[in-house]
């Protein structure tokens, strides 16, 4: 009897390991299968005419066909075969749909989204196409679905045990808004300033949230400006509003012809953007029936967003205009509306139902799920924004900006831009250059209510400037002299080292231009390093660490210690500074803060090294020198006590998340992390969270781009970590140590798919009958 069991086991046991092996078969051919096809032939339904998608040695799709709407096609069909669990989350963030798939942890995010009306602001982006903007964005859904009807799209469904649903033009929509919030400015500064207003006085919180320096440099100049608008009466017009300072965005800038080399413009941009795997770009050849256009697509929508045609080149940074606002309103003073919404969550039985109410001016923030601290209690606290502007029609705004043929149209093609407000800079072949702004600028009373929005002819515009350069850090775009006041969050330090950069030579090239996108000399290091040699260690690892920084020239380099040095040291620091005045409320309101920093340690605000929690007076020097004794011992615990083995770019790893990188067992074939210089001050950018314990650079250069305007086949283009969002395909991770070294590629024009670069692999779409 016992022996039969002992088989009858045996055999169930080899049936469960055949079971499993099957399954573990299954899973890795379709794990493997979902990987994007590269060449051959692929027969759909939806095109007219065949087209070639050839992907060059980088994996950068150059697409030919017969017409636009076949291209846009092909588009869509690559954007699913490469990105599409990308473009998935997307629209879930829009729609307010992430705890389908992901569950609880992301419930909060979409009560957001559905509080803040995203998706009836993609049903508004729809119903503003254009003809002609519908009909690219039509032909992009139907490659989209092409490629889902084939199935399998990316590995991630298997993951999560799920599949995805069809593509829609209210998708491709609700990608736009996620942008546009993303890089919409205000509601973070208000909930910062009812945080802070809570345990500072008057006179503390103006130097807290401190305004845009005298001292700092504007995009635009008060003599260019005077020359478009004429005399202003200034006097009249507010101070430009709270500048806190305490995150990175993005650089651009222009010079004239006869400010390089070539004797023609050069244009370069690096946008900042969280760092993602995928990256949040795909590069892309379109060739066009009204001439080629190449540049950085947005997985999720069929048009080139930053990039070149054969007239011009454009690059964008954010203005930091505030177009958000949180306000409080007497509940017995408004009318509200109400609706229900329920979201689906992973994992749990029963839905989620919300209430929603709304005003005239915008929802309602609900305390159970926004934290309303240092808000009125008994106020209903409304959310206005520009975002969901039932006038947005930004889809057409950016096919005209493909389309435009010069400066002109270029301009007028930002008419129908209404967010993201956006600093364009522009580049002509016929030697133009110029800077203008798009998108619903609120106009402000004297108690902050909104009136209406500054006309498009008033934004802040130029073209040629006397001084043959325009540069944005998302500083400042103009002082007072512009005719409308422009309160917003801008930054400083990048600003300063860029025209400092672009004023030492006479011309430029872009061997330059590439140099400077990757400079990561700290113009805040420079400024303050005098006050922090002055600080008073105690420890021999401090004492050693300041004679380190003596004679530095402020270059926060991976190969050096000092950028580790220094980023520990700030990090401490900021904390010693003002967490004693900010006192429970320290925690929400950690940060960088650089302009407030080199106030406190160059300027008039020294008073804030006191700790005012003790009996006795303490100086800056003090407070640094303990401050950077606390640092030095925390990275001897993790890098060891020889400081001439220590490097930034060991710990200053940039990050590329992907939502399923901590995942155990799988989440390494999706983690990507390469060394990096710089901080959050430097033109190369490299921002860390203050918050957490490491260094990792979180958000950084998303793209870089240098516009040739003597030769566009010679513009240069760079992104991480890859084309490709399938973690075993040669081109995920194969850009990463390129961005991170600062090289670059070429997407050139003058090659056809009968005669592609060699390394290119040739995919043929043909249509089904």
């Amino acid at each position: 009897m016992l022996k039969w069991v002992v088989r009858g086991g045996l055999s169930l046991l080899a049936l469960l390991v055949l079971i499993a092996l099957i399954v573990g078969a299954w899973a890795g051919w379709r794990f493997v299968g979902s990987q994007p096809r590269l060449e051959g032939e692929v027969r759909l339904t939806g095109i007219a005419a065949p087209v070639q998608v050839v992907r060059d040695t980088h994996g950068v799709a150059h697409i030919f066909s017969g017409s636009d709407t076949d291209a846009f096609f092909a588009l869509g069909y690559t954007h699913a075969s490469e990105r599409f669990f990308q473009m998935d989350t997307f629209r879930r963030s829009a729609q307010g749909r992430l705890s389908e798939l992901f569950g609880e942890v992301a419930l909060r995010a979409d009560i957001r989204a559905r509080t803040y009306g995203f998706p009836e602001a993609t049903r508004h982006i729809v119903a503003n196409l254009s003809s002609e903007a519908r009909i690219a964005i039509e032909a992009y859904v139907s490659g989209v679905n092409a490629r889902l009807e084939a199935g399998n799209p990316a590995p991630e469904y298997l993951l999560l045990r799920t599949r995805p649903e069809p593509w829609t033009l209210a998708d491709s929509a609700a990608v736009v808004i996620v942008m546009a919030d993303d890089l919409a400015a205000g509601e973070w500064e208000d909930r910062e300033r009812a945080r802070a207003s809570l345990v500072l006085d008057d006179s503390q919180l103006a130097q807290f949230l401190t305004d845009f320096p005298d001292w700092a440099p504007t995009t635009l100049k008060d003599e260019d400006l005077a020359a478009v608008f004429g005399e202003i009466r200034s006097e009249m017009l507010p101070p430009p509003g709270t500048q806190p300072d305490n995150e990175p965005g993005s650089n651009a800038w222009v010079v004239s012809a006869d400010r390089t080399e070539t004797g023609a413009p050069l244009l370069a941009n690096d946008p900042h953007l969280g760092l993602s795997a995928p990256s949040i770009w795909y590069l892309a050849r379109l060739n066009l029936s009204f001439g080629p256009v190449i540049g950085a697509t947005l997985p999720g929508t069929p048009f080139v967003t930053l990039g070149r045609n054969a007239h011009g080149a454009w690059g964008f940074t954010n203005t930091g205009f505030k177009v958000i606002d949180l306000v409080e309103r007497d509940p017995e003073d408004v009318q509200i509306t109400s609706r229900t919404e329920t979201i689906n969550v992973r994992g749990q039985r029963n839905p989620v139902e919300i209430i929603v109410r709304e005003t005239a001016e915008g929802p309602v923030l609900d305390g159970e799920w926004f934290d309303l601290t240092g808000f009125d209690a008994e106020a209903l606290v409304v959310r206005r924004s520009t975002v969901s502007s039932p006038d947005n029609r930004l889809p057409d705004a950016t096919l005209a900006i493909m389309r435009s043929t010069g400066w002109d149209d270029f301009v007028e093609a930002g008419r129908g831009w209404t967010a993201p407000m956006q600093n364009m800079h522009y580049a002509g072949v016929d030697g133009t250059i110029g800077y203008t702004t798009a998108g619903l600028l609120p106009i402000r009373d004297e108690n902050g209510e909104w009136t209406g929005f500054i006309p498009f002819e008033g934004l802040p515009r130029v073209t040629n400037p006397a001084g043959g350069s325009i540069a944005s850090g998302n500083n400042l775009p103009a002082r007072i002299t512009n005719p409308h006041p422009l309160l917003g969050r801008y930054a400083v330090h990048r600003a300063v080292r860029i025209e400092e950069v672009l004023d030492a030579r006479r011309r430029h090239s872009i061997e330059s231009f590439a140099a400077l996108q990757m400079d990561v000399t700290s113009a805040l290091a420079r400024a303050i390093l005098p006050a922090l040699l002055a600080a008073e260690p105690e420890s021999q690892l401090g004492i050693e660490a300041l004679a380190r920084l003596e004679g530095w020239d402020g270059s926060l380099d991976a190969d050096g210690a000092e950028g580790l040095i220094l980023s520990a040291w700030l990090r401490v620091l900021t904390d010693a500074i003002w967490a004693d005045e900010l006192g429970e409320q320290a925690r929400y309101l950690r940060g960088p803060r650089p302009v407030f920093l080199q106030e406190v340690l160059t300027g008039d605000a020294s008073s804030w090294c006191n700790d005012v929690t003790t009996p006795q007076i303490e100086t800056c020097p003090v407070i640094a020198g303990l401050a950077l004794d606390t640092a030095m011992d925390e990275l001897a615990r993790t890098n060891g006590r020889d400081i001439t083995r220590w490097r930034w770019g060991n710990a200053a790893r940039a990050y590329f998340s992907h939502p399923l990188d901590s995942v155990p067992l799988i989440g390494e074939l999706f983690e990507v992390r390469v060394p990096v210089g710089g901080d959050g001050t430097t033109v190369n950018v490299a921002n860390f969270s203050y918050r957490s314990e490491g260094f990792d650079v979180v958000h950084a250069a998303s793209l870089r781009a240098i516009y040739d305007l003597a030769d566009l086949n010679n513009s240069r283009f760079m992104h991480g970590p890859g084309q490709s969002g399938h973690p075993l395909s040669p081109h995920y991770r194969d850009l990463a140590e390129l961005w991170s070294r600062g090289e670059f590629i070429q997407i050139r024009d003058d090659w056809t798919y009968s005669g592609p670069p060699q390394g290119s692999r040739t995919l043929t779409l043909r249509p089904a009958n």
